[in-house]
């Protein structure tokens, strides 16, 4: 597999150079099987959830979606639950991390390492007034780094 060429960035070079551009996204509207398709059907390990303007509302990670089943097996005496009972069981708005730390498009890649090494999240949404432009991770910011080393 031909290994994937990255320009060489600095931690001066701005967010917009190296993220990804009109990523996809969720909305509070889905339920919890749309959302697990779009996991199982694009590379993602983040899905932005979006209002109908755009507007970035909150975040769902790959990780949140274990922790949601952990939480719905843990009942006693819980009953077989069929995709139609998750889905009625699980409202997206409530699974997701409303209000997530973002990042503007022409905020420094050094802004964005910084804002990982203080968090515990491995992707920041990219927001421009408000609304969903795109997602940085670490692995774009490593990945465009790795020439500097």
């Amino acid at each position: 597999m031909p290994s994937q060429e990255y320009e060489s960035v600095s931690l001066n070079t701005p967010v917009a150079k190296v993220m990804s551009v009109q990523p996809v996204v969720g909305n509070q509207f889905h339920n919890l099987s749309q959302v697990m398709k779009l996991f199982a059907e694009y590379p993602l390990h983040h899905l932005p959830i979006v209002d109908g303007q755009g507007k970035l509302i909150g975040i769902v990670s790959s990780n949140d979606l274990p922790k949601t089943f952990l939480r719905l097996c843990d009942t006693p005496n819980k009953p077989a639950m069929t995709i139609d009972d998750l889905d009625r069981a699980v409202n997206i708005v409530d699974i997701m991390t409303k209000d997530p730390i973002t990042i503007a498009a022409d905020n420094s890649i050094g802004d964005a390492a910084k804002l990982f090494a203080q968090n515990k999240f491995a992707s920041l949404p990219v927001v421009e007034n408000g609304k969903l432009v795109g997602i940085l991770s670490i692995k774009d910011v490593v990945a465009n780094l790795v020439d500097q080393l």
